[in-house]
């Protein structure tokens, strides 16, 4: 049966902040710990980071990734050394790991980490999913997990960041740090169940873009035009603006059908340019066909906060009063409150832990990333711009 624990620490010297994040999540005995989840802002020497989670848990399979902030039961820490972890124990978990990820293999290498997963874990039902935030195609990658563990095994995760400028993430596997990698920690326990939930809170404005011209996941032409000219043409901007200077205002929007718009609490799925090719294309971290229409999306903060109001209900409805042992989030770092030119995010998380858990001491991680991975409906997906959350949770009949 897996137990889970989480520790959080805003010290500076990377060692020490990892021996108290331990300290806090298993009183530092890491004896019985299978894996360790790390979350980290960028100014952390990750060197020293896993040397000393490695001291601490000899055993362990050791993985992570950066964001641009964390989040744990206390709320979250947006410095620039911060770090959060979850350590999981038991028999019913493994990792996955590929390096080299880009936008051509990400199905192969996600298949290639999931056939890893399996090898080593029977009877997989869940699967935590961390990738690159750059040169990725997400549901490629979702593809390729589901080619081995099928569709109904449901995806979560997030995309790792850096500190906004959009520049590059980082990616931990035991000793190694990489910034073209993925990794998946398979979960197999049958005493639990697992909820999830997400929502954004933007709505379209103006006439949809048509996609005429597309290879993957690179939108060449919308109406007939260089693609990030028609764009910020729509915004009002020079055609050279940077993607880094666009991301809280040029999220582009993929509607859903109907009964996943009431599901979702949203008319569109959010996807985020993050690179420009520079001759007037730009790359989404998805595949878009010729004739997708992209609505381009604007941040309604009023929605956002009611919108987390409602899918907090939906997800309690989800729990139904089970016990909660640990919660993942993944989260969009443009998500909070916007005051004095910054997110502040305190407010919304704690919108979302006190109706969920309350005072109880559930094990909670997070990270503010690029990008999420979370089943909308009956179908894994990949989204931007996101609250996600994971809930696991005990089988009221496990003993």
């Amino acid at each position: 049966m897996l137990e889970f624990a989480s520790g959080n620490s805003s010290q500076v010297n990377s060692a020490a902040a990892m021996r108290e994040c331990l300290e806090k999540a298993v009183g530092g005995d890491g004896a019985g710990v299978d894996v360790l989840l790390i979350h980290a802002t960028i100014g952390h020497n990750f060197n020293e980071l896993l040397t000393a989670a490695r001291e601490a848990y000899p055993k362990a399979s050791i993985v992570g990734c950066t964001g641009s902030g964390v989040i744990h039961s206390e709320g979250v820490t947006e410095a620039m050394r911060a770090l959060a972890v979850m350590t999981i124990s038991g028999p019913e978990v493994a990792v996955g790991f590929r390096d080299g990820l880009n936008r051509a293999n990400g199905r192969d290498l996600a298949a290639a980490a999931a056939a890893e997963l399996r090898d080593a874990l029977d009877g997989v039902n869940a699967v935590a999913l961390f990738t690159a935030s750059f040169d990725v195609t997400g549901d490629e990658i979702i593809a390729g997990i589901e080619d081995v563990f099928g569709p109904d095994v449901p995806i979560f995760g997030g995309a790792a960041a850096d500190n906004g400028k959009a520049k590059g993430s980082f990616q931990f596997h035991d000793n190694a740090v990489s910034e073209h990698s993925l990794f998946l920690i398979g979960m197999a326990d049958d005493s639990l169940e697992y909820a999830w939930v997400s929502h954004h809170g933007s709505n379209p404005i103006g006439e949809p873009f048509e996609v005429t011209a597309s290879d993957g996941g690179h939108v060449i032409e919308l109406d007939g035009q260089p693609a990030w000219g028609q764009v910020m043409a729509r915004l009002g901007l020079p055609a050279d603006t940077t993607t880094d200077q666009t991301l809280p205002i040029a999220g582009m929007g993929i509607e859903l059908p109907d009964g996943e718009q009431v599901d979702y609490d949203n008319s569109h799925m959010l996807r985020v340019p993050l690179e420009t090719d520079g001759d007037g294309g730009f790359y989404l971290p998805t595949t878009v066909p010729v004739g997708t229409r992209l609505n381009l999306m604007q941040r309604d903060e009023d929605k956002i906060f009611a919108g987390v109001e409602r899918m907090m209900e939906r997800l309690n409805d989800k729990v139904a009063g089970r016990e909660i042992v640990a919660v993942l989030q993944a989260d969009c770092m443009a998500r909070g409150r916007l005051t004095f030119d910054r997110v502040l995010k305190d407010e919304i998380i704690a919108k979302m832990q006190v109706p969920l858990v309350g005072d109880n001491p559930v094990p909670w991680l997070g990270v503010y990333g690029y990008s999420e991975y979370c089943p909308i409906g009956g179908r894994n997906e990949f989204h931007s711009y996101t609250t996600s959350l994971f809930p696991v949770l005990r089988r009221q009949s496990a003993g």
